[in-house]
Parts: C-alpha cells; structure tokens; sequence
C-alpha cells in the first residue's frame, strides 16, 4: 500500500501549483504601465486614464495628418536590456510604419497645420517561446504576455509646439494567442496597437 505519492509527482504538483500561482499573479497585475521618461515635454498638462496605460494631451489646433512632415522613432531601453541590435531596428521599424500607415489612413484637414512625428520606444517585454508552450500543455494558457511602450509626440513643424502627445503600454491579450509562441510579436502588435491609438487621438480635432 503507497502512503506517499512518488517524488516526481511531488515535484510536477508543486510545479503546476507555482504556474497557477504565477498566472493568478498576472491577472492582479494584468495591465503595464504607460512610461514616463522626460521626452514628453507636456507630461503635466497630460491626462492619465484610470488604468494607469495611457497618458495623453491633445490642442485644439488643427492637424492635417496628410502633412506629416517626418517621423523618427529613437530607442529609450537600456543596452543590457536584452534587446539585439536586429530585434531593435526590427522594432522601430515596426513602428515607423505604423504611424505612417494610420496618419495616411485619416481623412485630410483643410486647413490642419504640418506636423512632425517623435517617438520612443521605452519599453519591451518580449516571451519565451519554450515556456509557453510547456504552460500551454499543462494550464492550456501561454504564461508570458508580451507587449510594449512608447511615448509619442506630435509637434507644429513650424514651431515646434505639442499638438498632441501620448504615452502608451499594453499587454498583448490571451485572445492574441498565437503571438505568444514568438518572441518579438506581442512587442510588435503593441506597437501598431499605439499606432492606432495616435489616430484616434489626432482624429478628435481633425
């Protein structure tokens, strides 16, 4: 008669009881914080949503987003952060071409002052493609999120003035399962997420 279960029972039941934990640990802390590193020259006169994952401002001066004079996209994470220089280019890349893919897709303003278009990448919280998929088999949920932050501003190209300004984070769903078993994509779908969101911003006052 076995009064005891086998060792290595013990030891997937206690690791199964870690990832139930960890997973309960995300959910109570299931959104990212939008970043706050001094590029965003307005963050006073910025308002913050409850959440705590998006900061934003937006003058009532007209922009035309059919006049986007530049865009520039600077890399604010540490160098030790983990990031290769490839992954790095891959995501300003990323989105360089999601600002300039949602400004084109607004309607033009008659009268919409030219803007130039600054961004920073703050934050990036890539996954571990093996570990999800171990969680995966044994919670039938992928553990590690993955997502992304940016500050973004929109400036007068004449003068220079803050038209529009936000700071974004977001963690990539559960329901953007497939992403989590690569890497970078959670990172690159919440940079084209915050791409969207400068839209709508710039789309209030158009």
């Amino acid at each position: 008669m076995k009064l005891f279960p086998k060792p290595e029972s013990l030891i997937a039941l206690a690791f199964r009881m870690f990832l139930l934990v960890s997973v309960a640990g995300l959910a109570a802390c299931s959104t990212m914080q939008a970043t706050d590193t001094g590029f965003l020259k307005n963050r006073s006169e910025m308002t913050t949503s409850k959440d705590g994952s998006t900061a934003y401002y937006r003058s009532p001066t007209p922009v035309d987003p059919h006049q986007v004079r530049s865009i520039s996209v600077e890399w604010a994470m540490p160098i030790d952060a983990g990031v290769l220089g490839t992954e790095r280019a891959r995501l300003i890349s990323t989105l360089k071409a999601a600002i300039s893919r949602e400004a084109e897709a607004l309607p033009q303003s008659v009268g919409g002052h030219p803007v130039v278009i600054r961004a920073v990448i703050t934050r990036v919280e890539s996954v571990n493609p093996a570990l999800n998929v171990l969680t995966s088999v044994l919670l039938t949920v992928p553990l590690d999120r993955g997502g992304a932050a940016v500050e973004i501003q929109v400036l007068d190209a004449d003068t220079l003035q803050p038209l529009a300004s936000m700071a974004h984070a977001y963690f990539v769903p559960i329901t953007e399962f497939k992403a989590r078993f690569s890497a970078l994509a959670p990172a690159e779908l919440a940079l084209n997420a915050a791409a969207v969101e400068l839209a709508k911003l710039l789309r209030e006052k158009s």
